[in-house]
Order: C-alpha cells, then sequence, then structure tokens
C-alpha cells in the first residue's frame, strides 16, 4: 500500500477543529488590524492641513456649481399619496420655470417665504423641469 504524500487540507473526520482554526487566526488578524489603524494619526492629520477643504457641506463652494434666485415655497401635499413627488420644496422665479428643490444638509423650511439664491447641484429630474440638491442658501435683501 503506497503511503499519500500529501494530506488534506480539511479533515473529513473533524471539520471543526479547522473551522475554530479559521475563526480564531480572523479574530486576532481583525484585533491586530483595528489596534493599528486606530493608533494611526497621519490620515486624519492631512485632511486637515490642506488649504482650501470645505470644513461643512455648506462652505463647500466647488462640489455646489449650480444656482438659482427666487422665493422657496413648500411643495404642497400631493392628493394622491401614491403620486411620485420631486424635491421637498420649489423654488419659485419670476418669469422662469420653478426649481424643484431637495437637500439633506440644509433646512429647507427655514426659508420658506424668503427671497434667496440656492447653490446646489442639478440633479437628473423625471417630471420636474429642473431637479436641484441644495447645498447651500443665502438670503437676498
Amino acid at each position: 500500500m503506497e503511503e499519500k504524500i500529501t494530506k488534506p487540507l480539511v479533515s473529513v473526520e473533524n471539520p471543526m477543529r479547522t473551522i475554530l482554526g479559521v475563526v480564531i487566526a480572523a479574530l486576532i488578524l481583525g484585533t491586530l488590524t483595528g489596534y493599528i489603524l486606530s493608533t494611526k494619526n497621519s490620515g486624519s492629520q492631512v485632511a486637515s492641513i490642506l488649504p482650501g477643504k470645505a470644513k461643512t457641506a455648506q462652505q463647500d463652494t466647488r462640489t455646489f456649481k449650480d444656482f438659482a434666485e427666487g422665493v422657496i415655497k413648500a411643495r404642497p401635499i400631493a392628493k394622491d399619496p401614491t403620486a411620485y413627488v420631486e424635491g421637498t420644496h420649489y423654488l419659485q422665479r419670476e418669469g422662469a420655470v420653478p426649481v424643484a428643490l431637495t437637500s439633506s444638509v440644509v433646512d429647507l423650511s427655514l426659508y420658506e417665504g424668503k427671497k434667496v439664491k440656492v447653490l446646489g447641484e442639478t440633479q437628473k429630474a423625471l417630471k420636474e423641469g429642473w431637479l436641484m440638491d441644495v447645498g447651500q442658501v443665502e438670503e437676498v435683501k
């Protein structure tokens, strides 16, 4: 009878031993990786040193290139609750198509009824003529 030179990695008789070894190795390596990454400061210091980097989304003028001016109004509640609606508010502009507005960084309800200049990024609209994700709002006197 010939003796095998290689042995199977997973023993059919005791697969739990291999699984337990993999779990223990993963825990040790994961803990070690987490510790190394948590003690490394260089990444967070570089971000704060870079000039011109906006501290908040509202200070970011590079991302929010599009702008429009008008009066912010709340979007009326649709009669059909299943109807698709774009934007939470709209910007009423004199002599122009209204702009549907949405924002995750600015509370647009604070500017309802006020004449403002909104800066943001145009989004693909399915129903509206213009849909903007607002990043910054400036009141106009």
